[in-house]
């Protein structure tokens, strides 16, 4: 029987549940649905390493000041003693990638500027995002392999200016949880266009570890 790392388990729920309300005639990629039951399946797994016992507060859809001078919705707002701990961005890709991979990751670095640019009111808020990548999605009649843009030098310039300017000891943690998905299994093994297969790592590790740092931000 195959065993669903957890963080790979939400991004199964919400495929089905898009596939479900595909099936129906809706459109289940932007159903509010779908939206829901990733950032309550996400909590839920949060609520294992941040426990509410001790005052962590997690807050979905919730609004938070930019330095826009306007309000910026996040997926998951993470709270301890009224303070905004950190930010969770969620992003869960079923199909069609490669088109818009670098909108994706433009998207990714204005988000994360549009947060941490507001050096008045977000200092000391990380942000962690969450990207479901699966190594093969459906794109129009076919498939193709994601080709994910590299956005480690982004997050590295972020995590050397955020000393500088918030002058705190918050942090921004880019993840890409990266799994082949066939048939409802779920496994480490990518393979090429010429098939030649190998193991990668699912890039849960690095989440975990960013998550369990809150407790000391």
């Amino acid at each position: 029987m195959n065993t669903v790392p957890a963080w790979i388990q939400p991004w199964i729920n919400c495929n089905k549940l898009r596939e479900s309300i595909d099936k129906k005639g809706g459109d289940g990629s932007r159903s509010s649905k779908t939206t829901d039951k990733l950032n309550s399946d996400v909590i839920d797994l949060l609520k294992i390493e941040l426990n509410p016992a001790n005052g962590w507060v997690f807050k979905p859809e919730h609004r938070i000041p930019c330095s826009r001078g306007d309000l910026f919705k996040v997926d998951i707002a993470i709270y301890k003693e009224n303070r905004l701990v950190a930010v969770l961005l969620l992003k869960s890709i079923q199909k069609s990638y490669n088109k818009n991979r670098h909108n994706y990751a433009n998207t990714l670095s204005g988000e994360v500027e549009r947060i941490k640019s507001n050096i008045r009111q977000n200092v000391g808020t990380s942000i962690i995002t969450i990207d479901w990548l699966p190594h093969e999605v459906p794109s129009g009649e076919g498939s193709e392999m994601t080709n994910p843009p590299d956005t480690s030098s982004s997050e590295s310039m972020w995590n050397e200016i955020i000393p500088i300017l918030n002058k705190d000891e918050s942090f921004v943690s880019f993840n890409k949880i990266r799994f082949t998905y066939n048939n409802d299994v779920i496994t480490n093994i990518r393979s090429d266009k010429k098939g030649k297969k190998e193991e990668v790592d699912y890039g849960i590790g690095k989440l975990v570890k960013s998550i369990r740092r809150l407790e000391h931000a």
